[in-house]
């Protein structure tokens, strides 16, 4: 079977120049044996289709709407509610969903709607890939797509996050891009705040602690000592040096850089 994730992917990556940070989930063979195994896979692939493929899937079904998108969304979307929120509905959902059937066959049906909703994706993107002006659309959807640009970031400077720390820095992202006014360069604002974060997220710890950097250089309580402290954590993670020769180099940098 041809992967509809890589595919996807290909397809993205010629219509806007980015490409995605995901991979298709392993098919269930052999199948969950109990409620909870199945509940995992539930939470796997919600998190991929709703929120790792979030902007995309809603850019694609702007497009088009195929039956297998939406069915497979509304499917996830019930059954990871039914144990992660107080929602009687979801909850009769998926009662009714999985009651007939061993959790083996439930995971099976479970990946078929899945896989089946991503080569409708794929089948639209091949669509858009074809058409200018939705190519030119897809592209604009990527240029302000916070996950996005910091996934474009995240290969300008060579570095990837997974998982919950990922999710970290992309929290941090949104709540400095939610104070942006509305007259803002959304994207120039949002690659700074990538930028910011990942730099942040790779500092090496200073090899000596930062008051005698401060007092080194006259600098404490100075309002200058936070941009004294950004030359200090650049030193530290392109050289090797310790103790007083780190000293002496962040203090011929300052002043070098001040002068």
């Amino acid at each position: 079977m041809t992967d509809p994730l890589a595919a996807l992917a290909r397809n993205k990556l010629v219509c806007t120049g980015v490409t995605l940070d995901c991979e298709t989930p392993d098919a269930p063979v052999p199948g969950p044996a109990t409620e909870a195994a199945f509940d995992v896979l539930v939470t796997e692939y919600y998190k991929l289709f709703r929120e790792t493929l979030r902007s995309d899937v809603a850019f694609l079904r702007s497009v088009e709407s195929p039956k297998a998108v939406m069915a497979f969304d509304g499917m996830i979307s019930k059954l990871r509610h039914a144990k992660q929120h107080n929602d009687e509905a979801a909850k009769k959902f998926y009662i009714s969903w999985t009651a007939a059937r061993p959790w083996e066959v439930a995971a099976k049906s479970l990946w078929d709607a899945l896989v089946s909703a991503l080569s409708e994706l794929v089948r639209v993107s091949s669509r858009v890939r074809r058409d200018p002006k939705l190519k030119r659309a897809w592209q604009d959807s990527v240029a302000t797509d916070t996950e996005s640009i910091f996934e474009a970031v995240s290969q300008d400077l060579c570095v990837s996050f997974r998982g919950g720390f990922r999710k970290k820095l992309l929290h941090n992202i949104n709540l400095k891009r939610q104070r942006l006014g509305p007259e803002a360069d959304v994207r120039a604002e949002v690659v700074q705040f990538c930028v910011q974060e990942i730099v942040a997220a790779q500092s090496p710890a200073l090899p000596v602690p930062h008051d005698q950097i401060l007092d080194r250089l006259g600098l404490l309580g100075h309002r200058d000592a936070c941009a004294a402290l950004l030359v200090a954590h650049s030193l530290s993670a392109t050289t090797k040096l310790r103790g007083v020769d780190f000293l002496e180099r962040i203090e011929e940098m300052w002043r070098l850089g001040t002068s």
